[in-house]
């Protein structure tokens, strides 16, 4: 889903003089192991695929909640848990805005039949419309994406930054202090 955003994310790192050289020690990485687990499964059976989506969220919360020291986490956390609630609320499906998804070069049939395992039609009888799939984002793979789904773009542009050891610190800039910090 991320893909051109981490490529990009890590094409600035490289031009900002940033190289891998020790990667960071998560908490409970395991957390993140059974949410991909359990993702997979909504692959492989998609009629309970709102379930294992909607468990794989809880998982995936308590990793960034474990790992909330560092301010990206904290960035993905609240992108997750905008679209846990939109997830949770739905049925364990995200509701997808069928005009704005007319326009993705993608075939729509298996969320509009329902056999798609992680989208819904976004209906008037959706929970939390602000929060579910509305805002196309045209882009070299282009989506439609919710309020979350920013929130977790701008986490993973900064933890690549964090990856490549140059960090940039939003509560620094807030502050008027330098943007690249290590720790």
């Amino acid at each position: 889903m991320l893909l051109d955003v981490i490529a990009l994310s890590f094409l600035v790192a490289l031009l900002r003089g940033g190289r891998i050289k020790e990667f960071p020690k998560f908490n409970q990485l395991k957390l993140l192991i059974v949410t991909i687990l359990l993702q997979a499964c909504a692959v492989i059976f998609p009629t309970i695929g709102g379930l294992f989506i909607s468990i794989a969220y809880v998982f995936i919360l308590a990793f960034l909640v474990f790992n909330r020291e560092f301010e990206d986490m904290r960035i993905f956390l609240i992108g997750w848990f905008l679209n846990a609630i939109a997830i949770w609320s739905n049925n364990g499906k995200m509701p997808i805005d069928l005009v704005q998804a007319a326009k993705l070069p993608y075939d729509l049939e298996p969320v509009i039949n329902g056999t798609n395992f992680k989208h819904s039609v976004l209906t008037e009888s959706s929970n939390f419309p602000f929060l579910t799939d509305v805002i196309y984002m045209p882009s070299i793979i282009p989506r439609i994406i919710s309020i979350g789904d920013i929130f977790i773009m701008l986490g993973a542009f900064l933890l690549v930054q964090r990856l490549m050891n140059k960090p940039i610190s939003l509560l620094q800039l807030r502050e008027g202090k330098s943007y690249a910090t290590k720790n």
